[in-house]
C-alpha cells in the first residue's frame, strides 16, 4: 500500500510541475494572447491554476498518506477519494476526447493515479 502512494503521489507531483510549467506556457499564455474577453481569460486562468493547487495538494496528500504508520480503520478513505477524484477527471477528457474528436494526454496523467491511489486505498482498509 505504502509503494502504491509513493508512486501515486511522485507521479502527482510530476503531472503539477508540468501542469504549472508547461501548461502555463503551452495552454494559458496563447489563451492570454488570445482576443477572448478579459473575463473569460481571468476564469479559464483561474480555473487552470485550481487544478494546480488540487494537483499539488493531493500530492502531499498521497505522500503523507504513504508516510504513516499504525493501523487506522480510515487510512483508506482519502486514497480512495482522490483515486476516485482522478479516475473521474480522467474520464472527462475521455468525453472530451469523443466529443472534440481529439486525444488529450490528460487521460495518461490522470489515470494511473487515480487507480494507485485508488488501490491503495482498498488495501488499506482490508485486515
Amino acid at each position: 500500500m505504502k509503494k502504491l502512494l509513493l508512486s501515486a503521489s511522485l507521479i502527482n507531483l510530476a503531472v503539477a510541475v508540468v501542469h504549472i510549467v508547461i501548461g502555463e506556457m503551452a495552454v494559458v499564455a496563447p489563451l492570454l494572447a488570445s482576443d477572448a474577453p478579459d473575463l473569460v481569460q481571468a476564469t479559464l486562468h483561474a480555473a487552470w491554476h485550481m487544478i494546480s493547487v488540487v494537483l499539488l495538494l493531493s500530492s502531499f496528500a498521497l505522500f503523507r498518506a504513504s508516510r504513516e504508520d499504525g493501523v487506522d480503520p480510515d487510512a483508506g478513505a482519502l486514497p480512495t477519494y482522490i483515486g476516485v477524484q482522478y479516475i473521474a477527471l480522467a474520464l472527462v477528457f475521455v468525453v472530451a476526447s469523443v466529443v472534440y474528436g481529439q486525444a488529450f494526454i490528460q487521460i495518461l496523467m490522470l489515470l494511473p493515479i487515480g487507480i494507485l491511489a485508488f488501490r491503495a486505498g482498498r488495501l488499506a482498509r482490508k485486515p
